[in-house]
């Protein structure tokens, strides 16, 4: 049986003619404002409510490293995927004690470990497309990789959390001038028992035009959980500079 791949080949030089890869490294500083923690947080079983900010010492600005890679098809169609890992270290607790995760911690040399890794996959539709302005909505899915911590000597307790948050993704664009445009970018939903927010805000700046822009700007983490398992809100500052190359 003969088979002919021309068809193919050309049907997928269609696709590709139609198609964009993008991929997105952003880097820079963190900034913790708030983080409440109470582990366990049921109503007959229940820890020590703290704060990792003013409990602790921060041990901050932390650096950090986030990777998104976008594929648009046809000019409307966006699917993206997002790596995002996040370590916060905290020490020297100023409480005399804590109960956390079924330990009992007291007096000095107490620290504290927050740890939340996201990886997104997302789709957008375009239902904006004018030269200067582009406006996409859609849907994805947050994986979370949790842990929080806490440590004295060779004692230590942690909580984590493996789990899948739907959210509502969103990317507004607008080209102030040839080379300069505004970003306002994010993924975020609430709910009944927690909420999740991952907002970008700044601008994009061409240094090869079509080919590679530069990257500016800010982005808050904010959001939680008020669970029978975990109590824990954050609310965690970024600073971040990045490239984007386009294929």
């Amino acid at each position: 049986m003969k088979i002919s791949f021309l068809p193919i080949i050309f049907c997928f030089l269609s696709f590709s003619i139609h198609a964009q890869l993008k991929i997105d490294i952003e880097s820079g500083l963190i900034f913790s404002q708030k983080n409440d923690v109470r582990v366990p947080n049921g109503d007959q079983n229940v820890g020590t409510l703290f704060s990792l900010d003013d409990d602790f010492t921060p041990d901050q600005p932390a650096g950090f490293l986030r990777v998104e890679v976008s594929y648009l098809i046809n000019e409307r169609h966006t699917i993206e995927l997002v790596a995002a890992p996040l370590k916060l270290e905290f020490e020297d607790s100023k409480l005399d004690v804590i109960d956390f995760g079924g330990k009992t911690f007291t007096g000095s040399g107490t620290n504290g470990l927050y740890e939340f890794n996201t990886y997104r996959a997302g789709y957008r539709y375009r239902f904006v497309q004018k030269p200067k302005l582009i406006f996409d909505v859609g849907l994805s899915l947050l994986v979370r990789d949790a842990r929080i911590a806490i440590s004295q000597n060779d004692l230590t307790a942690d909580d984590t959390d493996l789990g899948f948050v739907p959210l509502i993704s969103f990317n507004l664009n607008y080209s102030a001038t040839e080379k300069l445009s505004l970003l306002l970018k994010g993924d975020a939903l609430v709910g009944p028992q927690g909420r999740a927010e991952d907002i970008f805000g700044g601008i994009l700046y061409d240094i090869i035009p079509d080919d590679l822009e530069l990257k500016l700007g800010y982005r808050f983490i904010e959001g939680g959980a008020d669970v029978d398992q975990v109590y824990n809100f954050a609310y965690i500052h970024f600073a971040d500079i990045g490239l984007v190359y386009t294929f």
